[in-house]
């Protein structure tokens, strides 16, 4: 059927003449769901919330054609919506204005400077007065100067200093002290301290997801108190989930192996 195609709108001419004519694609509404992987509704719904415009040709009543290029941008709103847990509010105030599916640049880097501000609150080597140099790190927690050239390499270490000083301090210590436990119980061949890298990966990703809640969510939110200690009181919370979820899926995922 001739209705099912596409509809293509020819943009207006401009004053100057040397400038050429575009063409922008039009789809139903049907179309526009297909393109986007968001259903009919759900599109309509972010219509109404002010976060996509309206059919930009409407041929009667029941019968209207939307811009093409805003699958891209429902796709990214469904995203931060599902993926972040965003409210439609802030994403609204995130994206750029449609058809677009950017962030706003000068939102972007306005949260980044911000976030950035909050690293020496949430940095226990930043108060750590104690250091131990390379050598005595060896000595104490029985590493080889190779082991600690990878886990540094790896970043899951890092040396502090320069020189016959450089060394480990704060968060270092303690993780050198856990690897050197597992040593100590003899389970040294079960978990080789390169078992730290993938450690290290996984909790990686955790920590992005993290920050982009936090990002999206306390930074767009006014709080009744310093975002320092809102950030605190967030590690502290999410510490206390991470070790719970931990525990409660260990065993289970244990037992339907048997």
């Amino acid at each position: 059927m001739a209705a099912a195609r596409p509809v293509k709108r020819t943009a207006k001419r401009s004053a100057t003449p040397a400038r050429k004519k575009t063409e922008t694609e039009l789809v139903k509404m049907s179309v526009l769901s297909k393109r986007s992987g968001v259903p009919g509704p759900t599109i309509k719904h972010y219509i109404r919330e002010g976060l996509l415009p309206g059919p930009e040709v409407r041929t009667s009543r029941n019968m209207a054609y939307y811009d093409a290029r805003l699958a891209t941008r429902i796709r990214v709103i469904k995203e931060l919506q599902a993926e972040r847990f965003l409210p439609l509010r802030v994403i609204g105030e995130l994206l750029e204005t449609a058809p677009s599916d950017k962030i706003r640049p000068d939102r972007d880097a306005a949260q980044r400077k911000v976030l950035g501000a909050l690293a020496p609150a949430l940095d226990p080597a930043a108060k750590s007065t104690v250091r131990r140099k390379r050598s005595e790190v060896m000595k104490t927690f029985g590493v080889t100067r190779a082991e600690l050239d990878s886990l540094e390499k790896a970043g899951v270490l890092e040396l502090r200093g320069e020189g016959e000083t450089a060394g480990y301090t704060g968060i270092d210590l303690e993780l050198l002290d856990i690897l050197a436990d597992v040593r100590r119980l003899g389970f040294g061949e079960l978990f080789p301290i390169a078992i730290a890298e993938p450690y290290l990966a996984a909790v990686k990703k955790l920590v992005e997801l993290e920050i982009d809640i936090f990002r999206h969510r306390a930074l767009t939110n006014e709080v009744s108190m310093p975002l320092a200690d809102v950030a605190k009181a967030a590690v502290e919370l999410g510490e206390r989930l991470i070790v719970r979820l931990r525990q409660k899926l260990l065993p289970a995922q244990l037992a339907s192996l048997g």
